[in-house]
């Protein structure tokens, strides 16, 4: 082996080890958000949501403005944090929450459903930034991890030598790696033919 080759590879393996480390987090962040959005038809990766049951005695006659006074007051709520009602049908009153949240009451019956939403501890965070709610710089630091990404599946190619590396076994691991994507790619589109 030459000395530039030697030198060259040295440079390859230092940036791709260096690269990884600065990656590291946001990877983990990414993969696990990654995870949790995968699945989002069967749970909410962002929230977390528990029904309660309620009762009260609504005024008699009361309208909308009274019902909402009533409601806050029972369910303890800033009224600040009402974003409104709606009446769906002459019994039934719902306030509306953050994040989607309700408080919903049968009118006549004084019964009465709170479905209170949270947001899921470090989940959440990890969400808005891998889906970028955020916007503005981050989607620069988004791009640039990105870019780092690129990079590192480029140098990787090359750490190895020998018959562990691209010329050997890695060749193979890269084929297989390519061809997952292709084939879910084609059954796609044969799919919908």
């Amino acid at each position: 082996m030459s000395a530039n080759s030697a030198g060259w590879r040295r440079v390859n393996n230092v940036l791709h080890r260096d690269l990884g480390y600065l990656a590291c987090a946001l990877t983990v962040l990414y993969a696990v958000s990654g995870i949790a959005v995968n699945h989002i038809e069967d749970w909410n990766a962002s929230y977390a949501t528990r029904l309660e049951r309620f009762t009260m005695t609504p005024p008699a006659g009361a309208g909308p403005e009274a019902l909402q006074r009533e409601l806050i007051a029972k369910l303890g709520l800033d009224p600040a944090s009402v974003r409104g009602w709606h009446r769906p049908e002459p019994g039934r009153f719902v306030l509306f929450l953050p994040d989607g949240g309700e408080a919903a009451l049968d009118v006549v019956r004084g019964e009465g459903t709170w479905k209170r939403v949270r947001p899921r501890p470090l989940l959440f965070e990890s969400n808005v930034l891998h889906l970028n709610h955020i916007k503005g710089a981050w989607t620069y630091v988004a791009d640039a991890y990105a870019l780092v990404l690129l990079i590192l599946a480029a140098t990787g190619l090359f750490v190895l030598k020998g018959e562990n590396g691209l010329r050997g076994r890695g060749k193979w691991w890269v084929l297989a790696g390519t061809a997952l994507p292709l084939a879910f790619v084609l059954y796609y589109y044969l799919a919908r033919a």
